[in-house]
């Protein structure tokens, strides 16, 4: 009864990720659709101002809500606690913060104490965190209800209007109508609209109006919801100004073009980070229903040992492609960024690792110690910006963060495991470590690997190795969920074999990037020999289409079609049969077009085409009317010969007995 229980729980978590991850990829691929509309939109400076006032907004964010959403989804999953009274005290708590915000925001205007940083965009900041904070309140509460799947589909909804918006006001509407260098305003504004439609959007779908009812509050329930609540602002208060400090201490410092470099860099340590809040969601949600049951240490223990693997193998898959995606992603204005790029993807790793053990103060209602924590993590950042940036200039943000990030990770890796006394594999934890550390050393020394082949190969080797460490942590959990049949079989090559494999495969994948896939074409071309050997038609024809695709592609269409054409004739040599004749044609057609003039091909088919149904019009005349006739492909006598035993039986009996019908009739 324990195993089944246990395997449920294991079931949920994933299940929960995997709609998580539905809902969440649409945003991950918001933003690498957006990156090249706004870095080739705004300048250093406007990217800079535009990363402040975001910021501020999220420091604002948990202040005017009081964090209340935490709050929603602590006691919406407890059965203990009616969710009707929950969702009601947590639209009051967050209507009055929102109003105290909105009267604090006028008076700090008006004294213009603030107008360096919000100067002009005192209105879109109050709509940005009010619309953000309402949205937030929702989809929490959906949480909360267990309807994983509206979430999933609003965080859709949320990434489909954001880039509408983003498109609508930099690519199709002109520039200048919301007036001249209004690119900040708009970049907001897109926010805010996308935030606004979603929360409408949750509200009816969920029929969260069927949760209100101000007549009657809980006063007892409210105080039970603030302290847990109240502790959790400074600390995230506390985390994001270890987030977001870098970004205004470089600005003070350095300026804000250099501010839009280290944003810049931040985007694809970002993207380690987004990928985890898929299953750091579902997470939390499992770390609160499992918080009282027998195996509760257990699920922890394997949770984490799939956590940390699954974040080790993420930074060093990033750390791999940084620079290559640095080239193409980000843009050539602020490709320097790859400078700094890979001390923040490694500082990823804690950051992800100690929002983990973050989830066992939540869950255990212990929120003053994540308070703590969370102070020991801004003074520590803050304090090493002060001294590193004017010293050592953009190196000195990354580092600093490393540095806090660390340092929490170890304190509450003590602490909550007084808690929760689940075991960690240290020895997994340092060897991943020290190989994650040295790709980022690398990569720091020589920041163009694309020039120094056996340098990335160097990179690459070591990714691999770090795959393999980590694979069974990651296999082990997964093949609870994959069909019986085929995780037995994976099972009976042993983890070492697997795992080798699986690191050949990325090894291979490495190498093709690295040599323009001349290493797949080579393999291609030798199974297509192969197959032409045995006479095997679908492993001949698929390699040799695959490779004639990726040399048109990655080298010439000429040599591809070239290529395809030599592929598609050598069958006519050994088997001698028309299908061979006729891929043959065709790829001397393609092969026309791409060399002389693309409607040369296009012609050369059309008329072989119509010479070919003009030569078998008869056969075509046969198979029109056998179809119009019959309704079949083919003559009737072939279809009846087709048919299983038993259907021509009573086809047969049938027409017999109609043939008897016809006689005694005639009779």
């Amino acid at each position: 009864m324990q195993k089944n229980k246990l395997g449920s729980s294991y079931g949920k978590l994933m299940m929960n990720t995997i709609v998580f991850a539905i809902g969440s990829f649409s945003s991950k691929v918001l933003v690498v659709l957006l990156v090249p509309i706004y870095t080739n939109h705004l300048t250093q400076s406007e990217l800079g101002k535009t990363d402040n006032l975001t910021q501020i907004a999220n420091w604002i964010i948990p202040l005017a809500t009081l964090t209340i959403s935490e709050a929603i989804i602590r006691f919406g999953l407890d059965k203990a606690y009616d969710k009707k009274k929950v969702f009601t005290l947590g639209n009051a708590v967050c209507g009055f913060g929102m109003l105290c915000f909105a009267a604090l925001l006028g008076l700090v205007s008006l004294i213009g104490i603030a107008d360096k940083w919000i100067s002009g965009y005192a209105v879109l900041l109050f709509l940005y965190v009010l619309m953000s904070g309402i949205k937030t309140l929702y989809t929490t509460f959906v949480r909360a209800m267990e309807q994983v799947r509206l979430f999933a589909v609003a965080g859709i909804v949320a990434t489909f209007f954001t880039l509408l918006f983003m498109v609508l006001f930099y690519l199709v509407l002109p520039n200048d109508f919301l007036g001249a260098g209004t690119g900040i305003e708009k970049y907001l504004l897109s926010t805010i609209l996308s935030d606004a439609i979603t929360a409408v959007f949750v509200f009816f779908a969920a029929k969260l109006w069927r949760y209100l009812d101000f007549k009657d509050i809980d006063r007892e329930l409210l105080r039970t919801m603030l302290q847990y609540s109240i502790p959790l602002i400074p600390a995230q208060l506390l985390w994001l100004i270890t987030n977001s400090s870098d970004s205004f201490m470089t600005t003070h410092y350095l300026g804000e073009d250099r501010n839009g470099v280290l944003s810049a860099a931040y985007k694809i340590p970002n993207l380690v980070a987004t990928v985890y809040m898929m299953f750091g969601q579902a997470w939390n949600m499992s770390a609160i229903t499992e918080n009282d049951s027998e195996d509760r240490d257990n699920f922890y223990e394997k949770v984490f040992d799939f956590n940390q693997s699954l974040l080790y193998i993420l930074a060093a898959g990033c750390l791999l492609i940084v620079q290559p995606i640095t080239n193409i992603w980000i843009g050539k204005t602020v490709r320097e960024c790859v400078r700094y790029s890979p001390l923040l993807i490694y500082s990823t790793i804690f950051s992800c690792l100690t929002t983990f053990m973050g989830s066992i103060y939540l869950a255990s209602k212990k929120t003053k110690r994540s308070l703590f924590t969370s102070l020991v993590s801004g003074v520590i950042n803050v304090g090493l910006n002060m001294v590193l940036i004017p010293t050592i200039g953009l190196y000195g943000p990354p580092i600093s963060t490393i540095a806090s990030y660390m340092t929490v990770f170890i304190i509450r890796a003590f602490d909550s495991r007084t808690i929760v006394p689940f075991k960690m594999d240290i020895r997994k934890m340092v060897i991943s470590n020290v190989i994650c550390m040295a790709m980022t050393g690398i990569l720091l020394i020589e920041t163009d690997l694309m020039h120094h082949k056996l340098m990335y190969l160097l990179v690459l080797a070591l990714f691999c190795a770090v795959f393999v460490i980590n694979m069974e942590s990651i296999s082990s959990l997964l093949f609870r969920f994959i069909p019986k049949g085929i995780a037995d079989k994976l099972a009976n090559l042993g983890m070492k074999k697997l795992s080798l494999a699986a690191a050949g495969l990325v090894a291979f994948a490495g190498l093709n990037v690295l040599f323009k896939c001349i290493p797949l074409i080579a393999l291609l071309i030798v199974g297509y020999a192969f197959g032409l050997r045995i006479d095997a038609p679908k492993i001949f024809s698929a390699c040799a289409l695959v490779g004639a695709a990726l040399v048109w592609f990655v080298f010439s269409p000429i040599l591809g079609a070239g290529l395809l054409f030599v592929m598609c004739a050598a069958p006519i040599v050994m088997y001698r049969k028309k299908r061979y004749i006729a891929a043959a044609v065709v790829s001397m057609d393609l092969f026309l077009g791409a060399l002389v003039m693309r409607d040369l091909g296009w012609f050369l088919f059309l008329v072989e085409l119509i010479a070919l149904m003009i030569v078998y019009r008869r056969s075509i005349a046969d198979f029109a009317l056998d179809y119009i006739e019959f309704g079949t492909l083919g003559p009737i006598d072939k279809v009846v010969q087709k048919l299983p035993v038993h259907r021509r039986t009573a086809d047969e009996a049938e027409e017999t007995s109609e043939m008897t019908d016809g006689e005694i009739t005639d009779g």
